[in-house]
C-alpha cells in the first residue's frame, strides 16, 4: 500500500478554503484594470476567477493506491479590441494590472491579421447582474474524511468481487468544489459555486483465455449525500453480474436491423451525434450537419430534446455560464423540429440569437467554449421495454457505451455498446458482446419510433473538446426502426 498526497495552491496559504461568501478578486482593483481596458481600445473586458478544492482516490482490490487532496486557483483575462480576442491566464492574481496593456495590444495583433472576408467578433447583449449564487449541498464533501470515502468505496468493492471469476476491482472517488468570480467592463459582477461528486469503479473478470471488464460510475452535482444516496453494495454487485455475463456473451451479428438503446446509450447518442453539432461554434465553423436547418424537421416528430444546466442533480449542471449569463433550460429538438442552438455571447451575436447560457470553461485558465451541460431526450408513449420489444422479431437490445467516433460535418457516428443482447420474436434471449451501432444521425433521428415514457439522466460523464468538461446525459429506452449493428 502507498499513499500518494500533493497538494496545489496557486494562492497564498491562507486562501485556502475561502467560504463560499468570500471573494479573491479585490472588486475595487479589477474595476480600475478593466476601466483601463477601455482607455487602451478595449470594447470589452472581463476578468474570470475560479477556484476548484478537489480530491481524488483510487483503490484496487481494497488496497489504497492514492489520495490526492488539493486546490488550484486560475484567472483569465479576455480583452475584445478591434473585433478580436486578446486572452491573458495566470495564477497570479497580483499581475492582473500589468496584463492589460499588453492583453489589449495582443488582440489588436490579432485584429490586423484577420483574414478578408473574416467577420469581427461581436458579443450579444445581455442583463447585467451584481449578484452572487451558492447552491449549497446538504453534505459539504469538503468535509469528507478519507476513511469515509474509502469506506463507501470499499462497500463496491464487496459487492463486485464475490466470484471467482473476478479477478480485479478498481474503484475511483473525486469530488470538487467550484467558485467561480466573473468582473467586467459592462458591470457585471456575479460570484457562483456549487460541488460535484462521483464514485466510480471497474471489475474485470477472467475464464481461461477470455478478459472482460465492466465499467460504472454514480454521482452528480451535489455533495457527499449523492454518493451516500447509492447502494454501493448493490451497484459492486450488478457490475459484477454483468462482467460475468460478457464472459459468456456470444459476438454480435452485422447488418441493418432495429435497436433499442437504454438509457445509458441513448445519451450518449444524443450527446455526441445531436448535441455537439448543435454547438453554435461548430456551426459557425462549418462544422456540423445542422447548419441553416434551424426551424427544419429533422427527426421523427417522437424526439424532443433538451439542454439543461439548471437540472440540479445532472453531472453537468451549473448555476451561471462562464460569460455570467443566466442558465436556463434549452429545447434543441421539439417535435422533430430543431429549434435552438447551444451559444455564447460570442455565436449568439454571429447567429442573432438570444445567448441561453452555453459558455463553459474548463477551469480558470481556460476561454470558455460553447458546451453541452444535462442534454437528453424527453419521454415518449410506451411503457417500457417489453412493450418496445413486442413487435421485433429480430433485433438487438444495447447498453451503455465502451467509446466511439463522431463526424459533426458529416453528422455519421460510431458507438460501441458495453453490454447487449439479441432479441427473438419480441424477448431477450443470448447476450451479446462487441457490438457497435453506426450510421447518419439525421437518418437516425427519422427512425426513432418508440420512447418510454420514463425519461432520465443516466451515468455521469465527460466531454472532451480541447477542454474537459463534467456532463450529464440520458432520456427513456429508445427503439430505432434500423440501425446498423456489426
Amino acid at each position: 500500500m502507498f499513499l500518494w498526497a500533493t497538494m496545489v495552491i496557486a494562492a497564498n496559504q491562507g486562501e485556502a478554503h475561502k467560504p463560499s461568501s468570500g471573494r479573491y478578486l479585490d472588486q475595487e482593483k479589477v474595476r480600475k484594470a478593466l476601466d483601463s481596458a477601455t482607455t487602451h481600445g478595449a470594447s470589452y473586458a472581463e476578468v474570470r476567477l475560479v477556484s476548484f478544492t478537489q480530491s481524488s482516490v483510487a483503490m484496487r482490490d481494497g488496497i489504497l493506491e492514492r489520495a490526492i487532496p488539493g486546490q488550484e486557483l486560475g484567472l483569465t483575462l479576455r480583452i475584445l479590441a478591434d473585433g478580436a480576442w486578446g486572452v491573458h491566464s495566470t495564477t497570479d492574481i497580483a499581475s492582473l494590472p500589468d496584463q492589460i496593456e499588453s492583453t489589449t495590444r495582443l488582440a489588436k495583433a490579432v485584429a490586423s491579421r484577420r483574414a478578408d472576408g473574416e467577420k469581427p467578433i461581436g458579443l450579444a447583449e445581455v442583463p447585467i447582474f451584481e449578484d452572487e449564487q451558492h447552491w449549497n449541498s446538504k453534505l459539504d464533501v469538503r468535509n469528507t474524511e478519507l476513511d469515509t470515502k474509502m469506506d463507501l468505496m470499499n462497500d463496491f468493492y464487496r459487492g463486485a468481487s464475490q466470484h471467482k471469476h473476478v479477478v480485479s476491482v478498481t474503484t475511483g472517488w473525486s469530488d470538487e468544489h467550484i467558485h467561480t468570480e466573473l468582473m467586467t467592463s459592462e458591470g457585471m459582477d456575479r460570484t457562483w459555486s456549487f460541488q460535484r461528486s462521483l464514485v466510480h469503479g471497474m471489475v474485470t473478470a477472467r475464464d481461461e483465455g477470455e478478459v472482460v471488464s465492466y465499467r460504472t460510475r454514480a454521482g452528480g452535482q451535489g455533495g457527499l449525500e449523492l454518493i451516500k444516496g447509492v447502494d454501493l453494495l448493490e451497484l459492486g454487485e450488478q457490475a459484477q453480474t454483468a462482467a460475468l455475463r460478457l464472459l459468456k456473451a456470444e459476438r454480435a451479428p452485422s447488418g441493418k436491423m432495429p435497436l433499442i438503446a437504454d438509457q445509458d446509450l441513448t445519451g450518449v447518442y444524443i450527446h455526441e451525434a445531436l448535441g455537439h453539432p448543435c454547438e453554435a461554434d461548430l456551426v459557425a465553423a462549418g462544422d456540423s450537419c445542422l447548419d441553416g436547418k434551424l426551424g427544419q424537421k429533422i427527426g421523427n416528430e417522437l424526439v424532443t430534446v433538451v439542454d439543461d444546466p439548471t437540472l440540479m442533480g445532472g453531472y453537468g449542471a451549473y448555476p451561471i455560464d462562464d460569460e455570467g449569463v443566466n442558465t436556463r433550460e434549452k429545447v434543441l429538438i421539439k417535435n422533430g423540429v430543431l429549434t435552438e442552438y447551444l451559444n455564447h455571447r460570442e455565436t449568439a451575436h454571429h447567429f442573432g440569437l438570444e445567448p441561453n447560457g452555453g459558455a463553459r470553461a474548463q477551469d480558470g485558465l481556460h476561454h470558455p467554449l460553447v458546451r453541452m451541460s444535462n442534454t437528453m431526450i424527453q419521454g415518449g408513449n410506451h411503457s417500457d421495454l417489453d412493450e418496445l420489444m413486442e413487435d421485433v422479431e429480430y433485433g438487438i437490445y444495447a447498453c451503455g457505451t465502451r467509446g466511439g467516433q463522431v463526424d459533426t460535418g458529416r453528422g455519421s457516428f460510431q458507438f460501441a455498446a458495453q453490454e447487449a443482447w439479441l432479441i427473438e420474436d419480441g424477448e431477450l434471449t443470448r447476450p451479446l458482446k462487441d457490438v457497435s451501432v453506426s450510421g447518419m444521425t439525421l437518418e437516425i433521428l427519422k427512425n426513432v419510433d418508440g420512447l418510454t415514457k420514463e425519461a432520465e439522466l443516466a451515468t455521469p460523464g465527460f466531454c472532451g473538446k480541447g477542454q474537459t468538461v463534467p456532463v450529464g446525459d440520458g432520456g427513456p429506452v429508445m427503439r430505432i426502426r434500423e440501425a446498423l449493428v456489426g
